[in-house]
């Protein structure tokens, strides 16, 4: 079964550079169209589905980090990727390159979501009250892993 939370890049006129960063220190970058879709599998797997024929399949415990920046159609200040810190978190966290004030979406990894805040670049956010595990936290440009503990 696989649990969308989503995660799909629906951009009309840009894409979007998505880089998974994994714990060996390697990285693989996608660049994301409107019918490209990211998604969780099994509550261990993400998914890139890059139509209509390639995707591949990350067990999440490799993956550090996830970054996405714009590639076109955008200013060059919002071409700045987007990251979390610190990860893994205790109480807050920091979202880091932010433009302005934005949603942010915590999402489990069964696809409940779990906390939604409006977060400035910079800030502090507050997450003592979410049980120690895995989470994705999403953001208007961006899908990042959060290790809770």
């Amino acid at each position: 079964m696989a649990f969308s939370l989503g995660l799909a890049f629906h951009l009309a006129a840009q894409s979007t550079q998505m880089t998974i960063h994994f714990n060996d220190g390697s990285e693989r970058s996608y660049y994301m169209s409107e019918s490209d879709r990211v998604y969780f599998e099994d509550n261990e797997t993400l998914v890139v589905e890059l139509a209509p024929t390639k995707s591949d399949r990350f067990n999440l415990a490799d993956i550090r980090n996830i970054t996405c920046t714009e590639t076109e159609g955008v200013s060059e200040t919002s071409n700045t990727s987007v990251y979390l810190s610190p990860n893994p978190v205790h109480d807050a966290f920091i979202l880091r390159n932010l433009n302005g004030k934005e949603s942010i979406h915590i999402y489990a990894l069964d696809g409940r979501l779990v906390k939604s805040v409006e977060a400035i670049g910079n800030q502090p956010i507050d997450i003592s009250d979410l049980s120690i595990g895995l989470y994705m936290v999403k953001t208007q440009s961006c899908t990042l892993k959060m290790i809770k503990l």
